[in-house]
């Protein structure tokens, strides 16, 4: 019997990505994608993990689907977070915080796929994006960085490159379906690595053999590392920079050198800066965004009005700032466990303070996918 199933999106542009092949898939198989979950048979919760809010808005909206839903025969949690309670043993202490008597099928990210009966075996694949003119195109997963705060690596932690040739395949697709701006996402897309033809191909030849196949294409990176803005990287934007979107989200996490060793990441708050001058230079009217977290066990608040003054220097066009969150399985939780700065939130509020003259809300709108 064909059932009716809604998918909800929390996190990622690669759970958005995903929860959209979840879509296709759903109608490949006889079945229909539901716009109301109210109506749904099956509701799909595909769940981020990254932080603390993020695991309380999963909670939010299975209570609420719980008291409105009228068909629903279950709750499908699929994604981080469902990973995450498989890989901590957590799933009595989700139903206990729950608090509601509600059917639960936990499926991580390895069995993300398997609810529909449907070809998940092969590559992912999308033909359309639903609801959007732009589209996001997923062409790697997992992260082999083991930040210290970060619990992703843990949750995707198997490096994977989709086939070039899969890729240009589904440029293809979209294209003739009436997408001709697409955003190229991944977990990590600096981490992009496909042999083919004794070559090894990086995301800058991706992008290149892209735009070398498909003249009105126009590509957006969802997010990219500093230390991927290689000198390759420059020479390649230099060339092609009338068919790159000019907006570059770039993780910063702090200003603080102290901090930043802490986190593991791998670079300096100068180095940062180098980069991002480089960007300006081939780009002029580039905007900038970045993530930032705030609180962090180690960051004092020398530390963080650093960061703040870095912000003003950088000219950011807009910060996405997080609260620091203990993650279980990370570096961090190990050594400080749920210790987190007594005035993260103020300093959250701080930095969205300064959003608000960065031009958050009008430069968010011109690079939203829509």
């Amino acid at each position: 019997m064909k059932q009716k199933y809604f998918i909800r999106t929390f996190g990622c542009k690669t759970n958005q990505y995903e929860s959209h092949f979840i879509k296709e898939l759903v109608e490949k198989s006889g079945n229909f994608v539901s716009e109301e979950y109210r109506d749904a048979d099956v509701v799909v919760i595909n769940s981020c993990a990254v932080t603390q809010p993020a695991e309380r808005d999963v909670y939010k909206f299975i209570r609420r689907v719980y008291r409105e839903s009228r068909n629903f025969k279950k709750v499908i949690l699929t994604g981080c977070y469902a990973e995450y309670i498989k890989l901590n043993n957590l799933e009595e202490k989700f139903f206990s915080r729950l608090g509601v008597n509600i059917k639960i099928e936990f499926l991580g990210n390895n069995e993300k796929y398997y609810f529909i009966k449907g070809p998940y075996g092969v590559e992912e694949f999308i033909t359309k994006f639903f609801g959007h003119k732009r589209a996001y195109l997923k062409i790697q997963d997992g992260c082999d960085n083991f930040c210290s705060y970060c619990v992703v690596p843990y949750l995707r932690s198997k490096l994977y490159s989709k086939p070039k040739d899969v890729v240009l395949k589904e440029v293809e697709s979209l294209l003739e379906n009436g997408y001709d701006e697409i955003y190229l996402v991944g977990t990590n897309i600096g981490k992009y690595s496909y042999f083919c033809n004794n070559k090894k191909y990086d995301y800058i030849d991706l992008s290149k053999e892209i735009l070398d196949n498909f003249r009105k294409i126009i590509l957006i990176y969802s997010s990219l590392e500093v230390i991927d803005l290689n000198s390759k990287f420059f020479s390649f934007l230099e060339e092609h920079k009338d068919k790159i979107f000019p907006h570059f989200h770039i993780p910063l996490q702090s200003a603080d050198d102290k901090i930043l060793t802490s986190m593991r990441r791998r670079y300096s708050a100068e180095f940062y800066v180098d980069r991002i001058n480089k960007l300006r230079k081939i780009v002029p009217e580039v905007i900038i965004s970045c993530d930032l977290i705030v609180g962090y066990p180690q960051e004092t608040k020398e530390s963080f009005l650093k960061t703040l003054d870095f912000i003003k220097k950088v000219r950011f066009n807009w910060v996405h700032v997080f609260p620091y969150s203990p993650r279980e399985s990370t570096e961090s939780y190990k050594k400080y466990g749920n210790f987190v700065c007594y005035d993260a939130k103020q300093r959250v509020r701080e930095v969205n303070l300064l959003n608000k003259y960065l031009g958050e809300k009008y430069f968010k709108e011109v690079c939203k996918v829509k």
